[in-house]
C-alpha cells in the first residue's frame, strides 16, 4: 500500500531532481526514491490490517452493540473493549481470526457493557 507521504517523497524528489541534476542523475534519484516507496512498511501493514479487521467486524449483524477497538503490530492483534456476552466474544475473535494476515490474538476484551455493570454497582439502571 502506498500511503500519501510516500506519494509527496517521490514527487518531490522527483522535482528537486530534475532541477539540480542532470537529466541521468535526475533519473537515477528517481529511481531510488521510487523503490524505496514500494517497500511495505509494518506501520502501512498493520493500519491495513486494522482496517480489515474493523470491516470485518462491522459487516457482522451479530456483533451490533459491541464496542471493539483493534490495534495490530506485525500480525500481533490487541483486541480491547467491551461485548454483551461469551457468544459475541468468541464470535468476535473468531471473526478477527479469520482477516488475512492475523498470526495471534491478544484478547483484552471485557463481556458485558461497561456502563451497565456501572450502574448495577451504584444502584442505578
Amino acid at each position: 500500500m502506498i500511503c500519501r507521504q510516500r506519494i509527496v517523497t517521490v514527487l518531490t524528489t522527483t522535482a528537486i531532481a530534475y532541477s539540480i541534476c542532470s537529466p541521468t542523475q535526475a533519473a537515477n534519484l528517481v529511481g531510488v526514491a521510487q523503490s524505496k516507496s514500494r517497500e511495505p512498511v509494518a506501520n502501512d501493514l498493520d493500519h491495513s490490517l486494522q482496517n480489515d479487521i474493523g470491516a470485518a467486524l462491522g459487516a457482522d449483524p451479530a456483533l451490533d452493540g459491541c464496542s471493539v477497538a483493534v490495534s495490530s503490530r506485525s500480525g500481533q492483534v490487541t483486541l480491547s473493549g467491551s461485548v454483551r456476552d461469551a457468544v459475541q466474544l468468541a464470535r468476535v475473535l473468531q471473526t478477527a481470526m479469520s482477516v488475512s494476515g492475523v498470526r495471534h490474538i491478544d484478547n483484552a476484551l471485557e463481556v458485558g457493557d461497561p456502563s451497565i455493570l456501572s450502574a448495577s454497582v451504584h444502584g442505578t439502571r
